[in-house]
Parts: C-alpha cells; sequence; structure tokens
C-alpha cells in the first residue's frame, strides 16, 4: 500500500526525533519535559532555533528547521500469463493489497468501485474481457478510453483524466484508478493520480513489453512539455503494478524489442546473467513475445525477473533522485533528445529504440576510455543488434549530439554518465573531454551506421566546422 507518514510511530522516543502524540495532539518535547507512558513517538521532528535575521527591534524572531518522513510502500506483482483478466482471479481487485493484510480484509468486506483508464488500442483488443471482468465481479466501474500515444502525452491528456476521477467521485484512499496500456498510458494516468487530492492511489497495468520492466516499476509519472519528454510530472508511485506478460501476445514484434531495449539496459549495467541470456535469446524472445518454447524454457520469465528486480534495486534508496548519479539513465543521456527530434520524421523512434541508439554510443565511448575491451564493445554492440534494435539513427547528427550532451550536463548537474566497465558492471563518469566525446561519435558512426564512410566523412565536417 502506498502511504504518506508523519513519521514511524513508535512506544519509546527515536534518535532525532522530538515529536511526541499524547491527549490527541501533537507535542515538541524538550529534554526534561514529561511525557505520559502512552504517548506514541514520531522520528520526525520540528526543531525551533533562533532566526539568523533576528535585530534589535525583534530578538525574539525565530525559526524552525521541521524535519518529515516520507515513505512509499508499492507492490510489483506477477501474475500467471493469461490470468489478469480471468474473472477468477482476484488481482485486479485486491492485488495491490498483500494477502492476510487488515487493508485487505477490510476491501473484501465492502462493495469495490473501480475507474478504469485504458489506452484506445488496447481497449480495442481487450476491451470486452475488461468490461466482462469487472461486470462478473460485480464490481462497479466506469472506464474512459483515451488516445494513449506520445504525441498526446500532455497536461491536457492529463486533465482529462482528472476530469472523469471528478465525475466519478473516487475514493481518495480505497478506490484505486486502474491504468491499462503502455508507458504514456501509465505515466499520465500517475500524473492525474498524483495531483487529483494531492494524491490519490493509482495502480499500473502495462501492456507493453517496454513498460512492463519500465515506466510500471518506478515512482516517476509525467507528460511532455514545451517540446521536451516528460519535464512535468511528479515522484508518486502506484499502489502496484499488476503484470501479466499475456499482453505481448498483441504487439508487433517491433514493439516487444522496443521494450528488450530497456533490458539490456540493465543488463550492460548490473547483470552479466542477464547479458548472456539476452546474448542467447533476445532474437526469439522478440520474434515470439516472450512465449516459452517449451515447459521447460526458464528463458522468457528469467530475463523479465532479472530485468525488474535490477531496477527495482536501483531505484528503491533514490526513488526521489536526490543522486543524479543514477545507472538507470543509461541510454537516457542524449537519447531523449534523439527521440524527440527523430518525432514526426520518417526516422522516427519508439522510445527503447531511442535508448538503444544512445547505449551504442556509450558503448563505443566505454571502450574509447579504457573501460571496457574492444571485445566487450563488440559483445555488446551484437547483443543489441541481436534483439533486433537499432544502434544508430541518422536524425542523430553531430549538432543534435552537442546539443543533448549540453542538455545532460545542464539536467544532471554534470555529465554523470552511466558507462559500462566490463560485462553487467558500470559507474559513473565525469570529466570527460570533448575531444573523446566527438572521437567516440565518430567511431560510433563508422561502426554502427548503414554508410559508415559517408556519415564518417560528414561527421568530421560538421566537427570542425
Amino acid at each position: 500500500e502506498t502511504r504518506e507518514l508523519l513519521g514511524k510511530l513508535n512506544t519509546r522516543r527515536p534518535d532525532g526525533g522530538n515529536l511526541a502524540h499524547y491527549d490527541d495532539s501533537w507535542h515538541i518535547v524538550k529534554e526534561n519535559d514529561s511525557v505520559p507512558p502512552s504517548a506514541k513517538w514520531s522520528d520526525c521532528s520540528v526543531e525551533p532555533s533562533m532566526s539568523e535575521y533576528a535585530n534589535h527591534a525583534d530578538l525574539g524572531a525565530r525559526a524552525w528547521m521541521s524535519h518529515s518522513v516520507i515513505s512509499f510502500d508499492y507492490r510489483v506483482v506477477e501474475v500467471p500469463r493469461g490470468n489478469l483478466l480471468d474473472p477468477s482471479c482476484d488481482a485486479l481487485i485486491l492485488g495491490h493489497l498483500p494477502r492476510g493484510s487488515e487493508e485487505r480484509w477490510l476491501a473484501e468486506q465492502r462493495p469495490q468501485r473501480r475507474l478504469i483508464v485504458i489506452d484506445e488500442t488496447v481497449y480495442k483488443l481487450y476491451g470486452d474481457r475488461v468490461r466482462a471482468y469487472f461486470e462478473s465481479r460485480k464490481v462497479q466501474h466506469e472506464i474512459l478510453v483515451l488516445p494513449m500515444v506520445e504525441e498526446n502525452k500532455s497536461m491536457e491528456l492529463t486533465l482529462e483524466v482528472a476530469k472523469k476521477m471528478k465525475e466519478f467521485n473516487i475514493d481518495r484512499r480505497t478506490e484505486p484508478v486502474i491504468a491499462i496500456g503502455g508507458g504514456v498510458c501509465l505515466d499520465v494516468v500517475g500524473l492525474a493520480s498524483a495531483l487529483f487530492r494531492r494524491r490519490t492511489p493509482y495502480i499500473r497495468v502495462p501492456t507493453t513489453a517496454l513498460s512492463y520492466v519500465d515506466a510500471s516499476v518506478g515512482a516517476k509519472n509525467g507528460c511532455n512539455f514545451g517540446g521536451s519528454k516528460n519535464r512535468l510530472g511528479t515522484y508518486v508511485p502506484p499502489c502496484a503494478a499488476l503484470l501479466d506478460c499475456e499482453f505481448f501476445a498483441t504487439q508487433e514484434s517491433r514493439d516487444v524489442a522496443n521494450g528488450i531495449a530497456e533490458m539490456a539496459k540493465m543488463a550492460i549495467m548490473k547483470s552479466e546473467e542477464l547479458f548472456c541470456l539476452l546474448e542467447e535469446h533476445g532474437p526469439r524472445l522478440a520474434n515470439d513475445k516472450f512465449m516459452p518454447n517449451s515447459d521447460v524454457d526458464g528463458a522468457p520469465s528469467r530475463v523479465l525477473r532479472l530485468s525488474i528486480e535490477s531496477m527495482l534495486e536501483e531505484l528503491a534508496p533514490n526513488l526521489w533522485e536526490h543522486s543524479l548519479e543514477r545507472l538507470v539513465d543509461f541510454g537516457h543521456c542524449v537519447g531523449q533528445d534523439l527521440e524527440m527530434a527523430a518525432l514526426g520524421t520518417e526516422h522516427e523512434l519508439m522510445h527503447g529504440e531511442s535508448v538503444a541508439c544512445d547505449m551504442a554510443y556509450m558503448t563505443v565511448l566505454a571502450q574509447q576510455l579504457s573501460l571496457t575491451t574492444v571485445e566487450e564493445r563488440d559483445r555488446t554492440l551484437n547483443m543489441l543488434r541481436g534483439c533486433q534494435v537499432p544502434v544508430w539513427n541518422p536524425v542523430m547528427t553531430y549538432e543534435l549530439f552537442v546539443e543533448a550532451v549540453a542538455n545532460r550536463v545542464k539536467n544532471s548537474m554534470g555529465q554523470n554518465f552511466p558507462l559500462a566497465v566490463g560485462i553487467g558492471k558500470a559507474r559513473i563518469v565525469n570529466d570527460i573531454s570533448d575531444e573523446d566525446l566527438k572521437q567516440a561519435f565518430i567511431r560510433w558512426q563508422e561502426l554502427c551506421a548503414p554508410n559508415a564512410m559517408a556519415n564518417h566523412s560528414e561527421v568530421r565536417v560538421q566537427a570542425t566546422a
């Protein structure tokens, strides 16, 4: 369950906390204050002091330092393939609440209501089953169908969701909004839920391979603004992400490969086992849409689980991105600028494809800086190619690249480039010279562009202009 706490409540005073609850209110407790034994302590604090702006006219001016604790708990729950829309499975209604919990027991005692927001393409494929599910379980519900595509990922779309939440008169605690769709749908519904009454619980049901391992498992939500991707947003996770890879069956192979790119990100950064699995099985995972080829074929599920777990390992300690040294930014250093620049052109890229192009460049850069060997570089590039994602795009001119690097440095308070230092190992690197960046760009073109020599000459002209 997602919850915001004033702090953990304890029967004894915690280290650092000076707030106690008794007589139905909170009190700042000073060193010699008497506190009833029944008081509940918080690990939050309010520290009064003299204001640094106090003057002779007002020597009593005060300042207060308030330290509050915000804790988020959210579940990421796999459901056996094909079970999520089976009316005999209660995951869509109760899966956000752990079995045996008091919250779940209470939910089982009362009638349930749900607002479902679903991408219009997904609705055409699964709408009848979604409606039948809630009708079969006698859940009062409404379904909002919206065109959840990158071009529409705006505040206007977000407000459409919020308007429907108001019309449905949604309860702010016990009726989580259910978002069913790809990353755009999950992000937009997440943002609307974060804004509506300052936070309304929501559930993510990813229907694409990309959102299955990326948008569904993190805290971020948002919409595009001013020509920039996800420029408006918040850090408010869902109360649960409910995962069923059966949805992949209605995706094109390219869409599945698009998701595999985000899995490759975690493989290159963190997991040699995942890297080797993608190296061996990547092509068939895209073509077969993660269907096992036998009863003993564990590769598809293992790839998904390693991808999710390695992502959560990185996100949980840094959910609000207090540290901008993030391995999960691999593929997102210059790739986002490429994705937005290519939008609407003949070279348009899906998100995972832009990530793959970025990863390919950074792989070349890592080898140029002697962080990896030529063999490791080539293994990585070939693994990406085997996963059927692009490793280059003509929209990424040297001029755009320089602009993207500048944006990265500004937004991340430095380069903070996640770079491989072997297979499945990485570190954050700063202070890379402009010359090294340029030479890696040229080498990337030589290794990855279809017309390598022509592009190589063009880049040299751009780079010396």
